[in-house]
């Protein structure tokens, strides 16, 4: 079967195969083991995207490329993200993320991103305070330059500390649009704060992560 293609129920299965359920269970974990299947409880199973298994780390750098274009490079395929630039004003969510005030015009840019020949993988959109978009003219284009626009910031003196707050949930209509996803696919939701060196949020970034074509994983170390 495809990647992304949803398995047959248990019942079907264990009848296809004249297997009991507690078999089909077994081969189901056993295969979810070896990440070839995602399973979603009360949903079903599927198959696993190959990419799926490849960490995505927004501020890891290999060449010329952060985040998803270094998972994309590590596992030896080629990654797409389509840009749109453009000003905007804060609404209440960004507002709040950004520790501005509600209106504040903001740069945003807005990024569909995946691996060629398949459906995306993830949707991210930026929203960059002022003083920093004004400093950095550069942002404004689609293509940002060598380690893209988090690059760009640092090559400012800005020293950069990240948060993130994720959480899952169903995807929206307008999301299952553009990630070409089904009302059965959950997603995960990833606000990343990015802080100065003096502890200012200068860009707040969401990410609408596909759940079954990739996984996030953090790494760090035991708190002292």
């Amino acid at each position: 079967m495809a990647s992304g293609s949803w398995l047959p129920p248990e019942r079907e299965l264990a009848a296809e195969f004249d297997a009991d359920r507690s078999t089909i269970k077994r081969a189901l974990l056993m295969l979810e083991e070896q990440g070839l299947v995602t399973s979603l409880a009360g949903v079903g199973a599927k198959v696993a995207n190959e990419f799926q298994r490849n960490a995505l780390d927004i501020t890891s750098r290999v060449g010329n490329w952060r985040g998803f274009h270094v998972s994309a490079e590590r596992s030896g395929q080629e990654a797409f993200t389509d840009t749109e630039v453009r000003d905007v004003e804060a609404d209440v969510t960004v507002a709040k993320w950004l520790a501005v005030p509600t209106g504040t015009q903001v740069l945003e840019r807005s990024r569909l991103q995946g691996i060629v020949g398949e459906p995306p993988v993830q949707s991210s959109t930026t929203w960059i305070v002022p003083d920093v978009a004004e400093r950095l003219p550069i942002l404004r284009q689609v293509n940002t330059g060598p380690g893209g626009m988090l690059s760009r910031i640092e090559e400012l003196g800005y020293q950069l500390r990240f948060e993130d707050v994720v959480t899952a949930r169903m995807a929206l209509k307008d999301e299952r649009t553009r990630l070409q996803i089904d009302e059965r696919e959950p997603v995960l939701e990833v606000w990343r704060r990015c802080y100065d060196q003096g502890d200012r949020v200068i860009e707040v970034t969401q990410r609408v992560v596909v759940g079954g074509r990739h996984e996030l994983i953090y790494r760090y170390d035991a708190a002292r």
